[in-house]
């Protein structure tokens, strides 16, 4: 079985990974057909067009060779590839999709397919605090970053998008005085907003596209509350914290952390 497509990704992502990694974005480009063709020949897949929405990686719905439904995701070398494998086998399908296979040289994983996978947009506060008491497990033993490692590297990445020195010397001190009274480490999430939530038959909401570390529950909280700018963040934030049990005051605080790493 193999590809019926000739395009790996949608013309968006296409022009993003160029701009924002360069050559090694456009090298990746260039490899990822001989690439997905592989996966499919081995995994005995059919590849239908990519799915729009990521820029991070290629998407693309498949079918199996006993004709059930099922996602391919193809990271680059920026994405977490082996972290996310990894995090998806401790959360073995509950909160998240199902890791159906995964190659560690191609960065490519094989998802089960969440039905319908609408987007939900604004999520019921008591829908996302079920889904962050399943995502937040005891730590798998392999190594992962920790969440301080995370937002470092995103901090220091939204300074060429413009943010100001003063903003990023505050979300800088602010993580610092956070870390130092941080709760025991669990399992994140990592990137949890509204365009990483689905309405799922299943399990009522599923998570995709964990950018997974290991830290302050509230983080993941924050990062559902500062949910891209969108309006209402005051009443999500009184929202979870009740929903949760979570410290307002820290979920408060990493929210205003992600508004500025973005």
């Amino acid at each position: 079985m193999a590809s019926r497509h000739a395009e790996t990704v949608t013309e968006t992502a296409r022009a993003f990974i160029a701009r924002h990694f360069g050559e090694t974005g456009r090298a990746w480009l260039a490899e990822l057909p001989a690439v997905i063709e592989d996966l499919a020949r081995r995994w005995r897949l059919e590849v239908g067009p990519p799915l729009h929405g990521g820029l991070m990686s290629a998407v693309h719905i498949v079918t199996r060779a006993d004709g059930s439904s099922a996602v391919l995701k193809v990271g680059g070398p920026w994405s977490p590839r082996l972290d996310e494998a990894l995090a998806l086998r401790t959360w073995d399908g509950g909160p998240t999709p199902a890791l159906l296979e995964s190659d560690t040289e191609s960065g490519a994983l094989l998802l089960e397919r969440v039905e319908p996978g609408t987007a939900i947009g604004d999520a019921a506060p008591a829908d996302v605090a079920r889904l962050l008491r399943s995502l937040h497990v005891r730590p798998p033993l392999d190594r992962l970053p920790t969440l301080g490692e995370l937002v470092h590297d995103r901090l220091v990445s939204a300074r060429p998008t413009g943010r100001t020195d003063d903003k990023l010397a505050w979300a800088f001190a602010k993580v610092a005085e956070l870390e130092q009274g941080a709760p025991t480490p669990v399992l994140l999430h990592g990137d949890l907003d509204e365009r990483n939530l689905l309405h799922c038959k299943q399990r009522g909401v599923a998570a995709i596209d964990p950018w997974p570390c290991l830290g302050d529950p509230a983080y993941d909280a924050g990062h559902w509350v500062h949910g891209n700018r969108r309006p209402g963040r005051r009443a999500r934030l009184d929202a979870i914290a009740a929903a949760t049990g979570l410290p307002r005051e820290r979920v408060r605080d990493w929210a205003a952390v992600v508004g500025v790493h973005g």
